[in-house]
């Protein structure tokens, strides 16, 4: 059985980031595989460790030399930041062709943010 899936998915953030990027270009690094794994892993969390950032690399390696295996939480908290992970990529897909297509007002508008600082308690 499959117990640990690591995967990264197709740079299309940096791709359509690029000067004078074509849309072959850009469709050609959206990754079809990639998010199916993941999604397919992180829905089995409870067998399965599935990585997709590589800050987590050495939670994970720690955890299997100390143990042999990552713990149920690790696992948990890996599969949650898979779905962020895979929605975020979608939701920028979506919002490149919506873009190109020139609709102004899709039915569905998807938007994602990053957190640039942990704050500390009270500064909310």
């Amino acid at each position: 059985p499959i117990d640990l899936v690591v995967v990264n998915l197709y740079p299309f953030q940096e791709t359509i980031q690029k000067s004078g990027v074509t849309l072959e270009e850009a469709i050609e690094n959206i990754d079809i595989g990639g998010p199916s794994m993941l999604r397919s892993a992180a829905k089995n969390y409870a067998a399965v460790t599935v990585v997709v950032d590589t800050a987590d690399y050495d939670t994970v390696l720690t955890e299997l030399e100390e143990h042999g295996a990552t713990t149920f939480e690790t696992r948990q908290r890996l599969a949650a930041k898979v779905f962020r992970h895979t929605a975020a990529y979608d939701a920028l897909i979506a919002e490149y062709l919506t873009n190109i297509t020139g609709e102004t007002f899709p039915e569905k508008v998807t938007l994602t943010y990053n957190r640039k600082q942990v704050l500390r308690y009270g500064e909310n």
